[in-house]
């Protein structure tokens, strides 16, 4: 058995945010005095150094049609067209921030680092480009992320044992190399080696236990019972160091998650200025924020949460090679992550995949469905109807003949036997998939885009962000039309599952003007929340 050196990090119950001021004159005396006042653990202070979005226009080619072979089929080959010059705009926001973290009782820096961000877009032809303002405060808010896992401090080191590399594993030089590392107290260099081959080597216990180490030591709890849980699940007999590592990662989440719940109040400012005046924000754990009230209390039995038995599969597909970029899936599956992590989700997030990628996801997910428990299924990007089936479409997408999307795609109801196979209790699916397709409106001669509506199996509601048959919006803010007010009702306490939807139907309904009017079929014999009150 290795241990690993890594740093200690108990969690602030309360931090304090400013921006440097005459208050804090650098020296610890002045932090202490500044501490007290506001009745903190910590200062966090926040400065930016730079914030900007520069646009690069070029050129490209595009193939156009203009006569198929058969053009009344739903697929025909293309017998003449031209090349056309369309003319593209990339476009790169980024930002610097120095950030810096107090200890409140010692005013000693625990942390302090330059942290920079960046985001980029293109958009060709048509298509819109991002606003380099709603571009910003994403980079603005990937930087909140990170300094919210920088909130602890970083000052002592203790001895947590890695385990040593399994049967399972191939690359066990490069695995024994990354243990040495970390014996020595690079725990960095151990984790980069520990990702690298952890694609062609994830059904070893060792390695998914010592990732989980990494998440761990870097504040990342929700992340680090993921990798755990895996490890968990593919040993063969009881591991007593995992157990602890289970039992120890419990403990961490348990005193985070009114922190991460709460971490919009750290967020940086919409208007984004360089020595602002100072604001400082004070947050108790246990004090929770919601856009809307909570319900009345209602009695909701502990075990019908599945709180221990709740995995989710999130995919946000954007960047179509074929067909059309999408701007808001990739936020949306993000977004959908962090919030089904805070509903005690094991969640299972893959972004921009290709066919491949997406299997594994689903044979990821499948393993990790309990019995009895729930499973769900969130899907952003394009999707499209043939013959009466539903089929979401990988990023690397590109048919020639109808009889390719059988293969090329991802048909809804092989998740769906994933459900029938696992013997979940509840089974959830939300398709945020009806987003005009510009690849399958090539293929049609008349007929509507969207996807079909399909009855849901015994145990399994099926919500669609809009009405079969129809195209939903792929929104012009930071998440779609559908997904940024199903996200909005998802944080509402004591709410059955048919009564986000139904809310969410209203909101999405009176927004788009009634144009798009959300959908769901449902065969849930009992209730099921997202969230109850305590």
């Amino acid at each position: 058995m290795m241990n690993a050196k890594v740093q200690d990090k108990p969690v602030y119950s309360i931090v304090a945010r400013t921006v440097p001021s005459r208050s804090l004159k650098g020296d610890a005396r002045s932090a202490v005095s500044v501490a007290k006042s506001q009745g903190t653990d910590a200062i966090l202070v926040g400065e930016v150094i730079a914030a900007t979005a520069t646009d690069n226009r070029r050129t490209t080619s595009e193939y156009v049609c203009t006569q198929r072979k058969e053009p009344n089929k739903l697929f025909s080959s293309c017998v003449s067209g031209y090349n056309k010059t369309v003319y593209c705009t990339d476009r790169k926001a980024s930002m610097q921030v120095q950030v810096q973290l107090l200890d409140g009782k010692s005013g000693n820096p625990v942390y302090n680092e330059a942290i920079t961000k960046s985001l980029d877009a293109t958009a060709c032809g048509d298509e819109v480009l991002k606003d380099s303002r709603a571009m910003l405060g994403t980079v603005a808010g990937a930087i909140t992320e990170a300094v919210i896992s920088k909130l602890v401090p970083h000052d002592k080191l203790v001895d947590i044992p890695l385990l040593p590399a399994d049967e399972q594993l191939q690359a066990k030089e490069r695995f024994a190399s990354g243990l040495k590392f970390a014996q020595a107290g690079r725990m960095d260099r151990a984790c980069d080696i520990f990702r690298d081959i952890y694609d062609q080597e994830k059904n070893s216990p060792a390695l998914n236990y010592n990732l989980g180490i990494c998440e761990e030591s870097s504040g990342a709890f929700w992340r680090a019972s993921e990798y755990y849980a895996i490890a968990d699940r593919l040993s063969h007999e009881p591991n007593k160091v995992l157990a602890l590592a289970l039992e120890r990662n419990a403990r961490n989440i348990k005193n985070s998650s009114a922190l991460a719940e709460n971490r919009r109040d750290l967020k940086l400012q919409s208007r984004i200025e360089s020595g602002a005046a100072p604001q400082t924000v004070t947050q108790s754990i246990g004090k929770t924020t919601s856009p809307q009230s909570a319900s009345p209390i209602v009695k909701v039995d502990p075990e019908s949460l599945m709180l221990d038995r709740r995995v989710a599969l999130v995919i946000g597909n954007a960047k179509y090679k074929k067909g059309g970029a999408l701007l808001n899936p990739v936020n949306d599956a993000r977004a959908m992550t962090k919030e089904l992590r805070s509903a005690h989700f094991r969640v299972i997030s893959v972004e921009d995949a290709d066919l491949q990628k997406m299997n594994q996801a689903i044979d990821e997910f499948s393993r990790s469905i309990k019995k009895d428990g729930v499973a769900l299924v969130f899907y952003a990007g394009h999707g499209m109807q043939v013959k009466g089936e539903n089929y979401l479409i990988p990023v690397d997408a590109e048919f020639k003949e109808e009889s390719e999307i059988s293969y090329k795609a991802i048909n809804v109801g092989y998740i769906l036997s994933k459900f029938e196979n696992a013997q979940s209790r509840v089974n959830i699916v939300m398709l945020d998939a009806c987003r005009d397709n510009p690849l399958a409106r090539s293929w049609r001669s008349g007929k509507g885009g969207g996807l079909a509506s399909i009855d849901a199996p015994a145990g399994t509601l099926i919500a669609y962000a809009t009405a079969p048959g129809k195209t939903a919006a792929d929104g012009s803010g930071a998440n779609g039309l559908y997904t940024s007010h199903l996200l909005q009702q998802l944080r509402v306490k004591n709410l059955k599952i048919e009564d986000i939807l139904k809310n969410t139907r209203k909101a999405v309904a009176a927004a788009s003007k009634q144009e798009q009017i959300p959908w769901d079929s449902s065969s849930l014999t009992g209730d099921f929340y997202f969230r109850a009150s305590e």
